[in-house]
């Protein structure tokens, strides 16, 4: 997936509606552009942590 989520078009999120749902089951990052939520910050061009999450959920690949 070479586009972050911010630059995914409403054609994008229509055809990888799977790949949507799973980057964003359990968020634990937003964008500070465009306030999208991910599971890993990879996915976000301006990746922030979202607050008050327990730090052990952390995913390691970020």
């Amino acid at each position: 997936m070479a586009k972050t989520l911010c630059d995914w078009s409403k054609k994008d999120l229509e055809k990888r509606a799977d790949a949507l749902a799973r980057l964003v089951r359990e968020p634990r990052w937003y964008c500070r552009k465009c306030a999208r939520v991910a599971n890993i910050s990879k996915v976000l061009c301006k990746p922030r942590k979202l607050p008050g999450l327990d730090p052990a959920l952390d995913d390691i690949s970020d």
